[in-house]
């Protein structure tokens, strides 16, 4: 191909949508009909007769001509020509420049670009300025500005040239260097493709390569990361489909409404693979089921204006299949469709709308906010809305078809189902509509209506295919189950889910515990005798103490009368620890007292004042056990019971560690509060184990203190309420809750570190992140080694900020093409003045690794507790906060405990 070649604005213009058209275009490759080609430019020439008539009536002075007239060496009078846009050639041969000083055609044009509609797209600006790149290369100057026109009432809107140059020279530059190459750029398929001559061509092209761009709700990101794993097919893209254990919902969870099922998430993996073996793969079919009479409904429009011109239906009448369309001709004419459509939707009896798409129920609601004024009528129409169907939304994430889209023409040309317009689809749809405006050919009004009730019928063919895939798996569909390639998890323990109730009673009766005391115990007499020994009465408990409370009321705390008399003997143990400088000793006291009765009123009283049934070196011990050593709760009653003979229960291990919570709750505020008064806070945050899940539990600390707070979300709200009066310097990682609080902050660079070591194994071949990581490397090498030898302080780590600055510059001017590098960049500058605030304050650490190893104490009791609720959640948080505070300090917590002091030294 010739590098000298001239770029027309066709090429230009399909440059912007697609690199492939413009080269085949510059190719003159040979189309496939020509069709979107002839009807472009048969609306094109309708539209600019009708704008140059709209104008002369508004005395529209300027001539608009053709940029071929401007290599005409000739003189004219007059100075305010437009040239045409589309009629632009940009690299004009030396031969065919012409003198500006003679042609003043040429000197004072400026480029105008038609547009036929009424939103102008971001790229007729780079048109007009092509246009005026083209204007340059044979004036003097290039113009500053252009002109569009565009819409049915042909508004003008004038386009700053300068705002666009750059962009446009890129472009340019982009397609000499395709054609210097002589080389097709990569094919990848896109929206255009519906409106291109081509699509056929690409399409054969595509598919004979297997090239994942077929798969159009494929985002070039996702297809980029299937690159780098070096999969460039969706054959080579199946076998990435690996069928996983799902999350298992607790009943509670689902209809409690704090965490529903999980939403249906596209597997381009799975779509590959129904590709591959060209069945349809289904996950869980929904419950598909038409309620009234299933009435098919289609709506087109045109978006630009946000009017609907034509409306198709398909319903069933008394065992026989009807049709209507509805058609606009105008604007003003959508009231008068929508009312006929409203007419026909209540003459049938039932109706339950089925759509392709959320495309139909959008129009219903803007039909209510148009036109609909009647309550009765606002009641018939948000009806249908509520009962109605969305195809779409019972296939996406759980039908699979072998099919590259989940578009309603791939769907159902899938199922046998063809249309007539062989350029069906509805890209296409509005340049019909707009070609039979401006020429008002009838041929393109039946086509739509023709192709509208197509997609009504194909719609009535898809949603039967997807009665059948849920109603029964006996369909003659070819359908997979997807559950039957699945790897069931290997279960060890757990309850299980059974099919039959028959086989929950036999389930149940093979457990341990019933099979020793029901089977067992019948058949060996050794566990006979055990269970005979576990059931046996224990007796009467040995205490240590014996305390005798004598003294009786002087009075009747009722009447005052002195006639008391003794009712009742009574006695209350109390279980305790006692430390001695031996070790631990079990210590039960039996407090013996007396009742008395009043002769005169009958009132009882005692002096005997109740104590707690559990002393309180033991509930120190308990909570000890607990939050120290992480023990269960059912453990922690085990432990006491064989350790110390304590009647101890898992519920009164429980209740003991809520009451020291209570207990100890001013002790944690008072931590807490040191914390954020402080001038350094380090933060950080995990999951909390809530059942339902989205739960969180934050670690705020310093060098002395931690406190954990529990909170319901991820939300920054917590961070406001705590840190919106904090002015020192918070150290956390890089979620972006933390930008919220407006003080200075410090990053932790291990985390960036360790990102970046990440994404350099994964890109070993990246030398752009190669670069931004070795400098990173050595001027954190420089710092790390002024710390180890200065400790953080700010008049030696100051000699760091220049460099700290200059790799901050570098990386900023760095132009980045690969994606990790890019990323990497981005994530730089954005965190720009938070990455070296240690260099400038002193005893500010460079690392969260304060948090970091209180999220690890955290995450070491949420292991043992499995599951809680939220209050246990604050319970735990206060414990562990003072448990942490103290081990910061190194003091003991069970020696805090027990001293009875609620207030840390």
């Amino acid at each position: 191909m010739d590098a000298d070649k001239r770029i027309t604005a066709a090429v230009f213009s399909a440059f912007v949508k697609c690199p492939t058209k413009a080269y085949l275009l510059a190719s003159c490759e040979d189309r496939s009909d020509g069709y979107f080609t002839e009807i472009t430019t048969r609306i094109s020439s309708a539209y600019k007769n009708i704008a140059r008539h709209t104008m002369s009536l508004r005395s529209w002075s300027s001539e608009i001509v053709r940029f071929e007239q401007l290599l005409r060496d000739q003189r004219h009078e007059r100075t305010d020509y437009q040239v045409d846009c589309e009629t632009a050639v940009y690299g004009v041969s030396r031969a065919k420049r012409i003198d500006y000083r003679r042609n003043v055609l040429a000197r004072d044009a400026t480029p105008v670009l038609f547009v036929p509609w009424e939103k102008p797209d971001s790229s007729d600006n780079l048109i007009i300025c092509f246009g005026a790149l083209a204007l340059a290369q044979v004036a003097k100057k290039m113009p500053a500005r252009g002109t569009l026109i565009y819409g049915d009432s042909c508004r003008i809107k004038t386009v700053n040239i300068d705002s666009h140059v750059k962009r446009t020279r890129q472009i340019i530059e982009k397609i000499f260097q395709q054609w210097r190459e002589q080389k097709a750029p990569p094919l990848v398929l896109n929206r255009h493709c519906a409106v291109c001559d081509f699509e056929r061509r690409c399409k054969t092209v595509a598919t004979e390569q297997d090239d994942l761009s077929l798969l159009s709700a494929m985002t070039v990101k996702e297809r980029a990361k299937c690159a780098a794993k070096g999969i460039s097919t969706t054959t080579q893209l199946s076998y990435g489909y690996r069928p996983r254990r799902r999350k298992r919902i607790p009943p509670d969870a689902k209809n409690s409404g704090k965490r529903s099922i999980p939403p249906a998430k596209n597997d381009f993996n799975l779509r590959a693979l129904a590709l591959k073996k060209s069945q349809i793969h289904v996950i869980g079919p929904p419950s598909l089921t038409f309620e009234g009479t299933p009435t098919f409904l289609d709506v087109e429009g045109m978006q630009d204006r946000d009017f609907y011109y034509l409306i198709g239906m398909r319903f069933d009448r008394l065992g026989v299949f009807e049709e209507r369309s509805f058609w606009a001709d105008r604007e003003n004419g959508e009231r008068e469709m929508w009312e006929s459509c409203l007419l026909t939707l209540k003459s049938i009896e039932n109706t339950q709308i089925i759509c392709y798409g959320a495309y139909e129920t959008r129009f219903l609601k803007r039909m209510i906010e148009r036109y609909v004024r009647e309550p009765n009528d606002v009641d018939f129409v948000e009806k249908l809305i509520k009962t109605s169907v969305n195809l779409v939304s019972y296939i996406f994430g759980r039908i699979y078809f072998p099919t590259y889209t989940n578009g309603l023409k791939d769907v159902a040309r899938y199922l046998g189902f063809e249309w007539t317009w062989p350029h069906a689809s509805g890209t296409a749809a509005p340049f019909l509509r707009r070609d039979w405006e401006l020429t008002a050919d009838e041929r393109q009004k039946r086509e739509l209506i023709d192709y509208n009730m197509s997609d009504c019928r194909a719609t009535a063919k898809v949603a039967g295919a997807l009665a059948r895939i849920c109603g029964s798996w006996t369909s003659d569909l070819n359908e997979v189950d997807v559950s039957s390639l699945e790897v069931s998890f290997q279960r060890t323990f757990g309850k299980l889910e059974c099919a039959l109730p028959e086989f929950k009673q036999v389930n149940d009766a093979a457990y341990w515990n019933y099979q020793r005391s029901k089977v067992y115990v019948r058949t060996d007499k050794t566990i006979r005798r055990s269970d005979r020994r576990q059931n046996y009465d224990r007796k009467t408990i040995v205490v240590q103490k014996e305390a005798a409370v004598a003294a009786a009321p002087c009075a009747c705390p009722s009447c005052n009368s002195e006639s008391l008399s003794v009712c009742q003997q009574g006695s209350n143990i109390v279980y305790d620890l006692k430390i001695t400088k031996n070790g631990i000793k079990r210590w039960f006291v039996r407090y013996q007292y007396a009742r008395y009765v009043c002769g005169g009123c009958g009132y009882e009283s005692s002096t005997y004042v109740s104590m707690p049934r559990y002393g309180p070196i033991l509930r120190a011990f308990i909570v000890y056990l607990t939050i120290e050593l992480r023990l269960s709760n059912q453990k922690v009653a085990e432990h006491a019971s064989m350790l110390f003979g304590v009647p101890l229960k898992a519920p009164n291990a429980q209740y003991i560690k809520s009451s020291m919570a209570e207990k100890f709750e001013p002790t944690y505020r008072a931590i807490l509060k040191q914390i954020t008064n402080g001038s350094l806070i380090h933060a950080d945050e995990t999951k909390g184990v809530v059942n339902g899940g989205g739960h969180y539990v934050w670690v705020f600390a310093n060098f002395t203190s931690v406190a954990y707070v529990y909170t319901e979300s991820r939300e920054a709200t917590i961070l406001e309420e705590l840190l919106h009066e904090f002015k020192g310097v918070l150290v956390s990682d890089f979620y972006a809750a933390y930008d919220a609080v407006p003080c200075a902050q410090q990053k932790c660079l291990i985390h960036l570190m360790r990102d970046i070591n990440e994404s350099l194994h994964r890109n070993p071949f990246d030398e752009e992140l190669k670069e931004i990581a070795k400098r990173f490397g050595v001027l954190m090498r420089d710092i790390v080694t002024t710390i180890d030898m200065y400790g953080l302080k700010a008049r030696h780590l100051g000699k760091h900020r220049r460099p700290a600055d200059k790799f901050l510059d570098f990386v900023s001017c760095m132009t980045c093409a690969t994606e990790a590098a890019s990323a990497l960049k981005k994530r730089l500058e954005k965190n720009r003045s938070k990455l070296f605030t240690f260099l400038v304050y002193d005893g500010v650490p460079w690392t969260n690794n304060n948090a970091e190893h209180a999220v690890k104490a955290f995450t070491r009791i949420r292991n043992m507790i499995s599951i809680s609720t939220p209050k246990g959640h604050k319970e735990y948080a206060i414990l562990l906060s003072i448990q942490q505070t103290l081990h910061y300090r190194e003091l003991s917590f069970f020696d805090f405990l027990r001293s009875g002091r609620t207030e840390i030294g």
